[in-house]
């Protein structure tokens, strides 16, 4: 039968326990390692490093923490040198870095090049590459343009970029105004953008091949 608590004697439970079981208190007083509170901590508790707060502890494993100003929302914060996946990090938390357009465009960007490499090229693009070398073109694939775009074909000394278009996503009407706004930032940059659809390639490739020729041929 337990012996019930005497709150005159006693200032808590753990110390009631201890006054009735003298002979198992196997710890022993230390100080802290960060404040120099002295502190008793029973054996089970013992660890390489001893503090007397979780307080204490966190400020020990922060003590040679770098501190950095979040990008987004100016807030100094603390990073351990271990945990640093890069020179300077920006953000404070997944929160300030999901505010941030720049990074969302730069990381979209970098996941298509990713799939792409890991995928290769679609039966389009596939179709597009053997017309332009049947051309004699030389030219590169997937490129990206100003950290911005990629763009599909990017010809070799000549301003001109090709974009293989399938009829299903691109005429979607957000897809659309995407590739138009996408167009004139490029046709500022100086280059002559054409798109062509994977309808037009299956049903009049003629018409392709001499799309193709005369906007060479316009441009240089």
């Amino acid at each position: 039968m337990r012996r019930p608590v005497n709150k005159t004697n006693y200032c808590s439970l753990a110390c009631y326990r201890l006054s009735l079981r003298p002979q198992r208190k196997t710890g022993k007083e230390f100080k802290c390692e960060w404040c120099g509170k002295s502190v008793y901590k029973p054996k089970s508790l013992q660890r390489e490093h001893k503090f007397c707060s979780n307080k204490c502890a966190n400020k020990w494993q922060g003590r040679n923490k770098l501190i950095f100003i979040c990008k987004i929302c100016g807030t100094k914060f603390r990073w351990s040198k271990s945990r640093m996946t890069q020179a300077n990090p920006l953000y404070c938390s997944w929160t300030c870095r999901l505010k941030d357009k720049e990074h969302i465009k730069k990381n979209a960007i970098k996941g298509n090049l990713v799939q792409q490499h890991k995928k290769g090229l679609n039966k389009l693009e596939l179709a597009g590459r053997k017309i332009l070398q049947e051309l004699e073109i030389e030219f590169n694939e997937q490129v990206l343009m100003y950290d911005k775009f990629l763009v599909d074909v990017l010809l070799k000394n000549i301003p001109v970029i090709i974009q293989w278009d399938g009829i299903y996503w691109h005429s979607k009407p957000r897809r659309k105004a995407l590739d138009k706004s996408q167009d004139k930032y490029l046709q500022k940059c100086g280059y002559k953008v054409i798109r062509i659809t994977d309808m037009q390639i299956k049903n009049n490739k003629g018409y392709v091949y001499d799309y193709i020729r005369k906007t060479i041929s316009g441009v240089a």
